[in-house]
């Protein structure tokens, strides 16, 4: 990549700095309704399909991750995956023992972590792909 400052190198600084704007909007709310979810004392319904809790886990941090993949330069990123790992061990230590109905869960983390990964190798690629396509 010659150029892991901006989505799109010949957009102007208002366009992205929108885009950046939009994207950690979206990127804070997804936040704090995971925060929510992922630390309230209910369970929820039994699950429709195995292991349907360790999808939810890799599905909610990949969609917390994928926006700072997209946009942040790789000098960045680097920090947002590290909180977003420290997020995931925090909510398993905090769910085994502040929240009584919960149980925190090594599985659980490491399908954190297979969100993570993901989230980055896509977010990755296509931000790839769009700037060679931009060039």
């Amino acid at each position: 990549m010659a150029d892991d400052s901006s989505m799109a190198p010949e957009a102007g600084p208002v366009s992205g700095l929108i885009a950046q704007l939009v994207l950690g909007a979206c990127s804070g709310g997804a936040m704090a309704y995971a925060a929510y979810v992922l630390i309230s004392p209910t369970v929820g319904p039994p699950p429709l399909f195995p292991y349907q809790d360790k999808v939810f886990h890799a599905v909610c941090f990949g969609a917390l991750t994928g926006p700072a993949a997209l946009v942040l330069p790789k000098r960045y990123l680097w920090i947002w995956i590290a909180h977003m790992v420290l997020l995931g061990i925090g909510i398993e230590v905090v769910q085994a023992k502040w929240i009584p109905e919960r149980t925190g869960s090594v599985l659980d983390f490491l399908a954190d972590a297979v969100g993570i990964a993901l989230a980055v190798w896509i977010g990755r690629s296509v931000r790839s792909l769009a700037m060679r396509r931009a060039r």
